[in-house]
């Protein structure tokens, strides 16, 4: 009873060390803003009408990023109008004027970037444990089967976690397109991609109403 009494306090301890070494690598699943940035001299009303672009190559991928953030913000019943880009430009992101003329042509005074996706990898180093596990086999002196504890070492390894980051600017759709808010969210080993676009929509949209540039 004392040995599995230590077995299940081992067990214990090592799920507790793993915990918190996700947690010094930023949670799993769990998505953070990192490098967050405020224009400090904006000042203007929150934005009425915003147009928002994925910039991505695959035209199926950047349809489902923009209607994401364009989601975001419906769930959130703000007062900002929110539009993807595929709607005026179906076959390839705008460029630079395609982009200019737009937002003046339909009244967009904000630009929803979101700019890049990027893919490293961290290294989690777990710890090795010793446990005591149970034996059984067949004693001839005593004529039965005897369980007995055997100290087992568990040797310790480096676990690679993938990351993912995504940048997201908000410019102006006056001002020659002026940068007044930009943000990188940050994911290790995310799970769907359906969810990792999901949670990084709301993530921002959440900071935008935060700091009042939708509403």
């Amino acid at each position: 009873m004392k040995s599995t009494k230590v077995l299940m306090t081992v067990e214990v301890i090592l799920i507790l060390a793993a915990a918190v070494s996700l947690m010094f690598i930023g949670g799993c699943g769990s998505t953070q803003l990192v490098n967050l940035w405020k224009d400090p001299s904006y000042q203007a009303a929150p934005l009425k009408k915003v147009l928002v672009i994925a910039m991505r190559k695959d035209q199926l991928n950047r349809r489902m990023w923009e209607d994401a953030f364009v989601s975001a913000l419906q769930e959130d019943r703000t007062g900002t109008v929110a539009v993807s880009s595929y709607h005026f430009f179906p076959d390839e992101v705008p460029d630079t004027l395609e982009v200019r003329d737009t937002t003046k042509a339909e009244g967009f005074d904000g630009v929803l970037l979101v700019a890049k996706v990027e893919h490293g990898t961290v290294k989690s180093d777990v710890p090795g444990y010793v446990s005591e596990e149970p034996y059984t086999d067949y004693s001839y002196r005593w004529g039965m089967y005897v369980t007995r504890y055997l100290t087992v070492y568990h040797p310790g390894y480096t676990e690679t976690l993938t990351v993912v980051s995504v940048r997201t600017d908000l410019l102006l759709g006056q001002e020659e397109g002026r940068l007044v808010w930009s943000a990188t969210s940050k994911e290790v080993d995310p799970g769907s991609p359906d969810q990792f676009r999901k949670s990084v929509a709301e993530l921002v949209i959440d900071e935008l109403i935060k700091v009042h540039f939708v509403r």
